[in-house]
């Protein structure tokens, strides 16, 4: 009985493991990061904001989102049916 579990377990872990390293990733590479030695600004004149860049066909938008789901749509059914192809 335990190893059945260990066999759903461990590869359910990992991929639990790689979803947060890349959700750390995201994360980390999105926020703003200050100069060594540079104090926060304090108040005084705001700056105009820059536009926002347009997303168009072809951009990388999205991309680790959708490796994730498709190296999910082709992992999970492998873990779920190697009982049936171990037989």
């Amino acid at each position: 009985m335990a190893k059945k579990n260990l066999r759903i377990g461990l590869p359910a872990r990992l991929i639990l493991l790689g979803l947060v390293l890349v959700a750390l990733g995201a994360l980390i590479a999105s926020t703003p990061h200050l100069q060594a030695g540079a104090a926060p600004a304090g108040p005084g004149a705001t700056p105009t904001p820059a536009p926002q860049p347009v997303s168009v066909a072809g951009s990388t938008d999205w991309i680790v989102l959708m490796g994730v789901i498709i190296v999910l749509i082709v992992i999970l059914p492998i873990i779920f049916r190697r009982r049936a192809w171990a037989k």
